[in-house]
């Protein structure tokens, strides 16, 4: 779990853990996804759920919320933010919100083997090699990862490290708060999700959380996130190249990718060539970050499993088998709470929708 350690940000996070109930709010760069899970004895309950997408992005690259450039918009952000809340009504203004994969830095560092005290300034000295802003100006977690001998014969120490720029976390604080909700708790969703979707004795796995505007690959070992994997390549650059190739607007293309995926047949042939070679391109980057990971560790990624709005793509999980050879799962993010009946038909789109939310709103609880 890579919480964001910001003295003074975190001054009434008592406050967290003395309510029932949290809202987990996923801000992506195209949609606002919450859930709002309650403890009642040692049962979670899902009470409340919700989805609000904009799909103005497709025809105006400036109206996603938040870019790969590092860049939220407030003007876009506290509006939609305020009718996500107004539309669900939830019965908690406490929330635990995600910072996108994309917007942090993530660094493998090898240190030889030194005293707890000292590991901090160790990994700092060296973050700023890695780090393209300055080391003032960004929050640092680290987690051990592994120990291992160098060439010399020197015990090392392995740490992943995860960066989130402070001004980043100032503008989430200045969104929440514009938005009447009291913000309480950031994590970046790479951990998130593993906690949503994977146990400490789970096989090797990488998540491939297909957003709008990007695609991260994440590797899951003992339940503790060992590597992430960016691409620019998301569910927007499939609906652009739908478009340009059949000549229809960007929002007739979302509607029949969403529909058909890759399963087309007959004069429908069309959609799922027109999506396979940038699809190619996103899977040839989760291969690249398979094989950094399996030469940099000994071990071998076992399964993995899709989430993110482009991972109800018809057809994906069985063309992922295909190509990458491994174990495809089906991810289940809702497994740990209760929910009522009247959902079930919809729970697989939610456990790859909502990944992220419930891993933010299990943090409360778990």
């Amino acid at each position: 779990m890579f919480d964001l350690g910001i003295q003074g940000f975190f001054d009434d996070i008592a406050g967290l853990f003395t309510t029932p109930r949290v809202l987990g709010i996923d801000m992506g760069t195209v949609s606002m996804k919450m859930v709002e899970v309650s403890k009642k004895v040692d049962v979670l309950t899902l009470e409340n759920y919700g989805i609000l997408e904009t799909r103005e992005y497709l025809n105006r690259g400036n109206a996603a919320i938040q870019t790969s450039s590092l860049k939220i918009s407030e003007r876009e952000a506290i509006p939609l933010l305020k009718k996500l809340i107004e539309e669900t009504k939830p019965h908690t203004r406490q929330v635990i919100a995600s910072i996108p994969s994309f917007a942090a830095f993530f660094v493998t560092i090898d240190i030889p083997a030194i005293p707890d005290a000292e590991v901090g300034k160790a990994i700092q000295f060296q973050a700023r090699q890695y780090i393209p802003i300055p080391i003032t100006e960004v929050s640092l977690e680290w987690v051990k990862i592994s120990e291992f001998q160098n060439e010399r014969g020197q015990s090392m120490h392995r740490y992943f490290l995860t960066a989130v720029p402070t001004a980043i976390v100032k503008k989430y604080t200045a969104i929440f708060k514009g938005a009447g909700l009291r913000l309480v708790s950031l994590e970046v969703e790479t951990a998130a999700l593993a906690r949503a979707l994977i146990g400490n004795t789970n096989p090797i796995t990488m998540i491939m959380d297909i957003g709008g505007q990007s695609t991260a690959f994440i590797v899951i070992e003992g339940g503790a996130v060992k590597r992430v994997t960016q691409s620019d390549y998301a569910g927007s650059t499939l609906t652009q190249a739908l478009s340009r190739t059949l000549d229809i607007s960007a929002k007739r293309a979302e509607e029949l990718k969403r529909r058909k995926g890759l399963l087309g047949s007959g004069g429908e042939y069309e959609l799922s060539t027109s999506l396979l070679p940038f699809l190619d391109v996103i899977i040839q980057e989760g291969e690249r970050a398979r094989r950094d990971y399996e030469r940099a560790s000994g071990k071998q990624i076992e399964e993995i499993m899709v989430v993110g709005g482009g991972a109800n793509l018809k057809g994906l999980e069985t063309y992922l088998k295909n190509q990458m050879h491994l174990k495809v799962r089906t991810p289940d993010a809702l497994w740990r709470v209760r929910r009522s009946a009247e959902i079930e038909p919809i729970v697989p789109a939610l456990n790859t929708e909502l990944a992220s939310a419930m891993g933010l709103a299990l943090r409360k609880f778990l």
